[in-house]
């Protein structure tokens, strides 16, 4: 009895696993239609959202540079035609006033100042547009295009008007408040591109790549490739640094390859980790970055350009 006991009991959960399989089977494609239909505006909501701008998306304090060239000038400006490079900090205070402090080159003759009345609007879709009057020796009112990115902290933008430029930029956010000399510290990747009108003997085409060790105390060793106008010159150098309050920073290191002191100078960005900067030397129009290796933590950074 016992035996025949044990085996209708089996029988009788094999036929009820049996038919809730195949229950299952029949109900399945219903429960994911049904699934897919409560999920599904929520997955079309976000593919479709539209990411939106306004004036106050584009407010703080903008590490910048920008390289390019002036290929047509007025007679008058004649002497001005060539690369212009620039460095600096936009101050957009997200109402559409935006205070620039700049040092730029203009065909290597060297400048810098203040440019207290320029303007911005910010577009539903994340365009910026800038309207101020170049600095001398242009002085001339201008334009740039800019688009924002990463949540408003980057951007990059072009020289629009007038007309007879090349010129790009690009801008991160600064995070610091406040800067000291052991915010530029740890190994950098150095990047800079431009010309070099004067001295004659390094006139032409310049780029330069290397790696750059800050102690965080002022000081900086660097080992360099230069390409001056097609010639490689591989230089080891050490040189000193200043970082002010204000999160401007100024370096400089004697070359042998160059036969003078180089000096270059910008902004900080984020919180440290990229320096944006233009060669200071008369005859350069040199500009570029300085991106840290690893973070303060050390994670790897990417900053998009």
């Amino acid at each position: 009895m016992p035996d025949t006991y044990e085996v209708t009991i089996r029988k009788e959960d094999r036929q009820f696993r049996l038919g809730l399989t195949s229950l299952l089977r029949r109900i399945a494609p219903a429960v994911i239609l049904s699934l897919a239909v409560l999920v599904a505006p929520g997955v079309q909501s976000v593919l479709s959202a539209a990411i939106t701008c306004t004036d106050a998306d584009y407010v703080g304090h903008y590490a910048f540079s920008s390289v390019g060239s002036l290929v047509d000038l007025p007679p008058q400006g004649a002497i001005f035609l060539g690369t212009i490079s620039q460095a600096g900090r936009f101050n957009p205070d997200g109402k559409g006033s935006v205070p620039i402090e700049t040092f730029a080159s203009y065909n290597g003759y060297e400048t810098n100042g203040y440019t207290p009345g320029a303007t911005y609007s910010v577009s539903p879709d994340c365009v910026v547009s800038f309207n101020l009057t170049l600095p001398l020796p242009l002085g001339a009112p201008s334009q740039f295009t800019g688009i924002l990115s990463e949540h408003g902290t980057q951007m990059v933008l072009m020289l629009t008007v007038p007309q007879g430029t090349v010129i790009i930029g690009q801008h991160i956010k600064q995070d610091l408040l406040f800067c000291g000399l052991n915010n530029f510290s740890g190994a950098f990747q150095v990047d800079l591109t431009g010309t070099i009108a004067r001295p004659q003997q390094l006139s032409g085409q310049y780029r330069q790549l290397g790696r750059l060790v800050s102690d965080g105390d002022g000081n900086f060793t660097a080992s360099l490739i230069t390409n001056y106008n097609g010639n490689i010159v591989p230089e080891t150098v050490t040189g000193t640094y200043t970082l002010n309050s204000e999160c401007f920073l100024t370096l400089s290191y004697p070359s042998v390859s160059a036969a003078q002191t180089v000096s270059f100078s910008g902004a900080i960005g984020g919180h440290g980790e990229i320096a944006m900067v233009t060669v200071l030397s008369e005859g350069w129009g040199v500009s570029g970055t300085l991106r840290a290796q690893e973070g303060t933590g050390g994670e790897q950074l990417e900053i998009r350009q």
